[in-house]
């Protein structure tokens, strides 16, 4: 079997940023709504970023269809 080496290393800043974010929702403190578009618009850059890199990634479109075609299949049975 061929396998293929995966590195799923994360920003240091980034993973502790998020760290951070999740500790506060744990204690009841949710994010701003200016914290809320800050994210958005942080995220929108990623996404380009990674589409420049990587291509358009339609999995979670694949996974959706697949789900609902095995529901309407076992429904039908």
């Amino acid at each position: 079997m061929k396998t293929t080496a995966v590195t799923t290393s994360i920003d240091p800043a980034l993973r502790a940023e998020t760290q951070e974010a999740c500790e506060r929702i744990a204690k009841g403190i949710l994010p701003t709504m200016e914290e809320r578009k800050a994210a958005a618009a942080r995220i929108d850059r990623m996404r380009e970023e990674n589409a420049k890199v990587s291509g358009i990634q339609d999995v979670t479109l694949d996974a959706v269809r697949k789900s609902r075609s095995r529901r309407h299949h076992v429904r039908a049975c």
